[in-house]
């Protein structure tokens, strides 16, 4: 995965990320730096076989709940999401206590979930276990992480211009309504101002999708974000590539649609700090 970055008038600016060649295409556009989300820590003192995997399917949960997370990479400015599991209760209830901290450290708010389990089940990560344990805790903790509490702390400071991401076009499958969605919940985990009507925003963003058959039974993917003032002047062109297997985006994007917009929050940021000193772009 790659990404190139050019401002209008301003010149080049840092990559907001780099490719990690270990990945490749099993796992598509799954580079994630420098932005703000949740990051998902396996669960402690959970059995080693649910620990990693019920991290991974819960951070898949509160994806599709809206609210970008992952586990493979840290994530700058963003929240930790950390679960302690106890041992299951003889009538196979099993609490989870769960912290949320802020990229200081800080404890935001902690809560518990309890689950029913079967301890074989449990001990043993079985897949149709770990996915209810996870279906359940998601709903707890997308209620908290998007309750007005957490959400006041999101809000960005007035002086930054709103946003809107106007349209996604060229996506197979749920692609253009599935991007447009998922970078407008990440614009609003990054504390940036966040607005449904174009006409009200200062920045428009533009995205432009392209998918074209490669060799070997992969699809190459190619997505080019159009920052756009009030007055419709470019202000920024945000662009990435990868391949990916053949037909996987033909229907529904899911958790991959937040890999892709989470990965251009860096770059989203970049050109609003270069518009920074431009008086009139606060008023559309």
């Amino acid at each position: 995965m790659f990404l190139l970055l050019a401002v209008a008038a301003c010149g080049p600016l840092p990559k907001p990320f780099k490719t990690d060649p270990g990945q490749g295409i099993e796992s598509p556009i799954d580079a994630i730096k420098d932005s703000a989300g949740v990051v998902v820590a396996p669960i402690e003192d959970a059995p080693s076989a649910s620990a990693g995997p019920l991290a991974d399917l819960l951070a898949a949960k509160l994806a599709d709940k809206g609210i970008p997370a992952t586990t493979g990479a840290a994530l700058k400015d963003a929240y930790l999401l950390e679960g302690t599991a106890a041992s299951p209760a003889a009538d196979g209830t099993l609490a989870i206590n769960w912290t949320v901290s802020d990229d200081k450290g800080a404890v935001v708010t902690s809560f518990s979930t309890h689950h029913g389990v079967s301890p074989g089940a449990w001990r043993a990560g079985t897949q149709a276990q770990l996915e209810a344990i996870a279906s359940s805790a998601a709903e707890a903790i997308s209620h908290t992480l998007l309750g007005p509490a957490m959400v006041a702390r999101a809000v960005s400071k007035p002086s930054r211009p709103a946003i809107a991401v106007v349209s996604v076009e060229g996506a197979p499958g749920d692609g253009d309504t599935s991007l447009k969605t998922a970078f407008e919940a990440v614009l609003r985990r990054a504390g940036l101002p966040v607005v449904a009507d174009p006409a009200k925003a200062a920045v428009r963003i533009y995205g432009k999708v392209e998918v074209a058959p490669g060799k070997g039974g992969s699809d190459g993917i190619a997505i080019k974000w159009t920052l756009r003032d009030s007055k419709d002047k470019e202000l920024g062109v945000l662009t990435q590539s990868n391949k990916v297997p053949g037909g996987s985006l033909d229907s529904d994007w899911g958790p991959v649609a937040y890999d892709i917009t989470t990965a251009m929050i860096s770059g989203v940021k970049q050109v609003l700090q270069a518009m920074d000193k431009v008086e009139d772009i606060r008023h559309p």
